[in-house]
Formats: C-alpha cells, structure tokens, sequence
C-alpha cells in the first residue's frame, strides 16, 4: 500500500504567535530589598519574625534572580548569608541562656 501525503500544513497561520522575550524588569528587585531592610530590622530590633521575614524573601530573591542578571552569585549568596545571620543572631540570647541553665550556672 503506497502512502499517502497530507495534504498541506496543518497549523493555521492565524494561530501562530510570535516570540517576544520576557521583559527585563527587575521584579526580583523587590524581593532582594525586602530581604536586606528586614535583615537589618532584625538585627537592630531583635525581632524573631522579622529575621525569618528576612530569609523567606531572600530565599524568594534567589529564586527569582535570573542567572543572567549577575554574572557571579555575590549578591544572591550575600542575601541569604546576611538573612540566616540575622536570624542567628536573634536566637543566640536563648541558646546562651539555655547553655547556662544546662551547665548549673
């Protein structure tokens, strides 16, 4: 049995769409500023939620940061690292306290 050709090209040319890249609007600016005012909010002010404010946003700034935006992973390595410090750093009080409670003093 000989094969048959389709006729013509199935996609209609009023569906095609053409490409358009993405935007270069910095959205995950936003979250990158977040990350860094609440880091020193929670370091000044000793604020627990605040601190972990400041992890979920860098977190959400790394994550949207696009790979092309920075050509080392200086600034996003520094959001997470200055956020978990923070943190840290709200939490030593209590983990020094419990030490000495621990050690009879």
């Amino acid at each position: 049995m000989a094969r048959k050709e389709f006729p013509g090209d199935p996609r209609l040319p009023t569906a095609i769409v053409a490409y358009t890249p993405a935007s270069s609007s910095a959205d995950g600016g936003i979250y990158y500023m977040t990350a860094f005012a609440s880091s020193m909010g929670a370091l000044f002010v000793k604020a627990k939620w605040i601190g972990w404010v400041a992890v979920f946003a860098s977190m959400l700034s790394i994550f949207n940061d696009r790979i092309s935006a920075s050509s080392s992973g200086g600034s996003r390595l520094s959001t997470i690292t200055l956020a978990l410090t923070a943190l840290m750093m709200t939490y030593t009080p209590e983990l020094i306290s419990v030490y000495n409670r621990t050690k009879g003093n």
